[in-house]
């Protein structure tokens, strides 16, 4: 029984079946082995939500911050409160994604493909862990890299080095205009 719900009348006949007046089958007027599990579901949709919630409010605070003469970027607080929600969207996806995955249960095509039949009878458990140990090991070793690089430039900072033209060949530079950026006096 649902406590304290919030009901529009129609709304979900209009919505699933695209008729006002429409009947919609309860869980439990469904057979057992045709239900979805709907704790994962529940909350994973709600986690969603409240993140997507959370990152609106602080997008709106930036904008309101901003509007008032603000400069966020030396506002401390803001930039902790950003650093800290940052994380939230790969969270929310996560979220959505067990929504949808475990939401649709036990259907891999509603009606058509029960998920125990769509399962590769050639794909053995072993072949699974072995891609997963490869992916595992493969992103191990590309993120940190990735973020030691990035970290590397942002240590370095900025670059305000003279723009040399590279002749080539044929006596001109390697790109357009950079003859130009260069040496001002010189016709192209």
């Amino acid at each position: 029984m649902m406590r304290d719900a919030v009901e529009i009348p129609d709304l979900g006949s209009l919505i699933l079946t695209h008729s006002w007046d429409a009947a919609i089958k309860g869980l439990k007027e469904w057979p057992a082995d045709e239900r979805p599990p709907v704790a994962l579901p529940f909350y994973s949709f709600r986690i969603m939500v409240a993140i997507g919630l959370i990152m609106l409010a602080v997008a709106i605070a930036g904008q309101v911050l901003l509007r008032s003469g603000q400069r966020i970027y030396r506002l401390n607080w803001f930039l902790r409160l950003c650093q800290w929600v940052a994380p939230l969207g790969f969270i929310a996806v996560i979220a959505g994604w067990i929504t949808t995955e475990v939401g649709r249960q036990p259907w891999t095509v509603y009606g058509l493909m029960r998920t125990s039949d769509s399962v590769s009878p050639s794909l053995t458990g072993s072949d699974v862990a072995i891609s997963l140990a490869f992916y595992i090991v493969v992103y191990l070793v590309m993120f940190p890299t990735g973020i030691a690089f990035m970290a590397g430039l942002v240590r370095r900072g900025p670059r305000d080095e003279a723009v040399e033209a590279a002749m080539i060949e044929g006596g001109r530079p390697d790109r357009p205009f950079r003859q130009a950026a260069v040496r001002p006096d010189t016709e192209l």
